[in-house]
């Protein structure tokens, strides 16, 4: 497991227990911190040197941003003949451009029922595990989270509901209940792309633990870290949902050209993403992450969250393919600000965990 790691990870944290040595291959000499990205302070009584503002609603961003990549959707399937010449792909397409608040569905009554019940200060522990444990999916969802490494961290299995509420936070509660809702509300769209729509589900929730893990090495919440990377891709699966529409409207398989598809979904993820978060009532700081998570658009104000998603996907994607992860190329790329050090040590024991 160690070399698997070790392959996983190619800086090295100063603080990390060192791996033994490989006879067959002679140690890698030690990487300088990239000039002008200095890590955060990360303790209470030092100051951090790059402030992170206040997030505004960014709606109108987003709807800009939405505007603009349908745009280039629109010039995509252009350049895509086999896609242009079917009739699939055009009406997704269209699909698509109706506004979100078309595209994205709304999370239904019973479902903002159970997430006003988290946020309800005045119920217990133990009322609110009465209230929420009618629900045995839910449940199950709620025990492997407080079950999974990212919580129990060496500690007993929890076999109740109230201890796993406990155990998980209110915040990590929220972000359960919430994915939870969503597996339920989008549909699935059918054929080969329930097979993506699936692995998106996976990614999501393997990418969760590890935004949880490393998101001290950016000044994050860890929490909050875990809440939002538990749906960052969740605009994918708007995608596929709205295939599942017309597939019902057609009444038959959709066929749209695989190539197509995948830069589609690539294309408009992001930003339909953050927007459906911002209508199942996530926020603006979720919103902004989920957003810019791929760190396309570097903004000069510090958005610790989207630097998390960012290496926190990165390392997910790594880790299934069993390739190494750079992080001196992540770092320059997406001018991240937090401490490529402190992230290795933590994939390092988050992965040694998994």
């Amino acid at each position: 497991m160690w070399q698997r790691i070790r392959r996983l990870i190619w800086r090295d944290s100063a603080a990390s227990a060192p791996a033994p040595a490989d006879p067959r291959r002679a140690p890698a000499p030690a990487r300088p911190e990239s000039a002008g990205t200095p890590a955060l302070a990360l303790h209470a009584d030092v100051p951090v040197s790059r402030q992170e503002p206040a997030i505004e609603d960014p709606t109108a961003l987003l709807l800009a941003a939405w505007r603009d990549r349908l745009d280039r959707a629109r010039r995509l399937l252009d350049a895509h003949p086999e896609a242009a010449q079917q009739p699939d792909a055009a009406a997704l397409l269209q699909l698509l451009s109706e506004g979100p608040d078309l595209v994205v569905r709304q999370i239904p009554a019973a479902a903002r029922e159970a997430l006003t019940l988290v946020d309800d200060t005045s119920l217990s522990r133990s009322q609110l595990a009465t209230r929420l444990g009618s629900d045995p999916a839910l449940v199950q969802s709620l025990l492997r989270t407080a079950n999974s490494a990212a919580f129990a961290a060496g500690r007993g299995e929890v076999l109740g509901i109230a201890q796993a509420l406990e155990r998980i936070g209110v915040t990590g509660t929220r972000a359960v209940v919430l994915a939870s809702c969503v597996d339920g509300l989008l549909s699935h769209p059918g054929g080969e792309f329930n097979a993506m729509a699936s692995e998106v589900w996976n990614h999501m929730v393997r990418t969760a633990p590890l935004a949880r893990a490393i998101a001290p090495a950016f000044a994050a919440d860890a929490d909050e870290a875990f809440a939002v990377a538990l749906l960052h891709d969740v605009g994918k699966l708007v995608v596929f949902d709205r295939i599942s529409v017309l597939r019902a409207s057609r009444r038959r398989p959709i066929t749209v050209d695989a190539t197509f598809a995948h830069e589609l979904v690539q294309l408009l993820h992001e930003p339909l993403g953050a927007l459906a978060v911002m209508r199942w009532g996530l926020g603006p700081r979720a919103a902004s992450a989920i957003g810019n998570h791929h760190r396309s658009q570097v903004n000069p104000q510090r958005d610790s969250l989207a630097e998390v998603l960012c290496v926190a996907e990165l390392a997910d994607h790594a880790w299934r393919r069993n390739a190494p992860l750079d992080l001196d190329a992540i770092w320059q790329s997406g001018q991240l600000t937090g401490s490529p050090a402190r992230v290795a040590t933590a994939l390092q024991t988050q992965l040694s965990a998994a």
